[in-house]
């Protein structure tokens, strides 16, 4: 593969490479407290959602496994829907499971990283249960 910008085949070398840098600043910056605090705050906030949206009508935690940021919804229609209603009102409701089989169509996939906040986290709560 050429380096030069003008005869590259492609990117991917450079883009892992930012993306593994800005992780170890990012990482760098929290240092061993930071991060810790941060897995704490992922965990706490991903459960504060996950039982928010168990108590929405018609949605339900799809496994009762331990997790810690990423949960599966089951939804009352398809996650497509959702997704789409969601993005709608400018919210990223999560990723769609039915486009990796058809059986899974109704389930959704919701990742809760440190930087949501409790009202973003209502917010898509409440979205929820207006469908």
């Amino acid at each position: 593969q050429h380096i030069r910008r003008e005869r590259a085949t492609s990117n991917i070398c450079t883009n892992q490479a930012l993306n593994a840098l800005a992780a170890t600043v990012y990482l760098s910056w929290l240092g061993k407290k930071g991060i810790r605090e941060v897995a704490e705050q992922c965990l706490q906030k991903s459960h504060y959602l996950a039982n928010h949206i168990a108590d929405v009508p018609g949605f339900s935690l799809h496994f009762k496994a331990p997790f810690f940021k990423e949960f599966t919804v089951e939804c009352p229609v398809p996650a497509a829907n959702v997704i789409q209603r969601l993005k709608e009102k400018r919210i990223f409701a999560g990723l769609d499971l039915g486009r990796y089989n058809p059986e899974w169509k109704n389930l959704l996939l919701v990742a809760v990283t440190e930087k949501r906040t409790r009202q973003e986290m209502d917010e898509y709560v409440k979205a929820l249960g207006e469908l």
